[in-house]
């Protein structure tokens, strides 16, 4: 308990200067294609490199940020290094893939105008809006948020992609797909879990992926770790999928170092 208490309040004490000396940085996840295995895309996640501590743990400092309404310095430092990141990328004639950034409810809060500011990011850099997925989470989501559903209806009627994140780990998937317009709903990883021996948890899946595709919706599966589960994803038409099988999320440099050894492939471009 002491521990816990004393990483909370360095959490609260220290997120600027995290932010200003560079100790908080993207990692990027690859996300795949089903048909091919190849990449076509990355999911950004923050990493905490605090001296005193070592790496902290996403699941510690992101619900303690939300909990001190702090959560949005950390969303848009991400979004700044990854339109960094990308714009030098491009600039040394590497492949840009589109990357994909989660946004806190919070975001939409505490912010004037959450998509002058994402823009405004994005423009600094140079960034093509289709670079960049804007992931929101199911469970942030409620019924007559005008607020909420004005700003993503901003957001596409702008060119961004939105992304539904954990779909399935709520109870308001359905409204949300009735109440919200997504480009791409992210199925949660708990559907993947023991589904080899749980035939429902398969009928389920494949539910899923036809009702998202009766509603204009691509589909990617999160959490795959077994040739067994990528398989059958493939199978039952879920377009892309993201998970340790493909490999755990990494700094820039090692991921770009992956794909330059062929470790990973990527679509021909035109």
């Amino acid at each position: 308990m002491h521990t816990q208490i004393n990483q909370s309040q360095y959490i609260i004490n220290h997120i600027d200067e995290a932010i200003s000396e560079g100790y908080i940085v993207p990692y990027y996840q690859p996300v795949v294609r089903s048909s091919d295995g190849k990449l076509c895309g990355l999911e950004a996640l923050a990493r905490w490199k605090a001296p005193n501590y070592g790496i902290l743990s996403p699941g510690l400092f992101i619900p303690i940020l939300e909990e001190y309404r702090l959560i949005h310095r950390l969303d848009m430092h991400i979004m700044e290094q990854v339109c960094r990141d990308i714009a030098e990328v491009r600039e040394a004639g590497g492949i840009v893939l589109p990357v994909s950034l989660n946004f806190s409810r919070l975001d939409f809060e505490l912010t004037d105008d959450l998509v002058a500011e994402v823009d405004g990011c994005r423009r600094k850099y140079g960034v093509d809006m289709k670079s960049l997925h804007l992931e929101i989470t199911e469970s942030a989501l409620s019924d007559n948020d005008v607020r909420l559903q004005s700003t993503l209806s901003r957001f596409r009627s702008q060119g961004y992609a939105l992304w539904l994140d954990d779909f399935g780990s709520g109870y308001s998937g359905l409204n949300a797909l009735k109440e919200y317009e997504f480009d791409t709903m992210k199925i949660d990883m708990n559907f993947l879990r023991n589904f080899s021996e749980n035939q429902k948890a398969r009928v389920i899946l494949k539910c899923i992926v036809e009702m998202a595709s009766s509603v204009g919706m691509q589909t990617l599966s999160e959490g795959v770790e077994t040739q067994e589960a990528s398989d059958f994803l493939r199978e039952i038409g879920c377009q892309c999928q993201q998970g340790y099988l493909f490999g755990h999320p990494m700094p820039k440099d090692q991921l770009l170092s992956k794909i330059r050894s062929g470790e990973y492939s990527v679509p021909a471009i035109g």
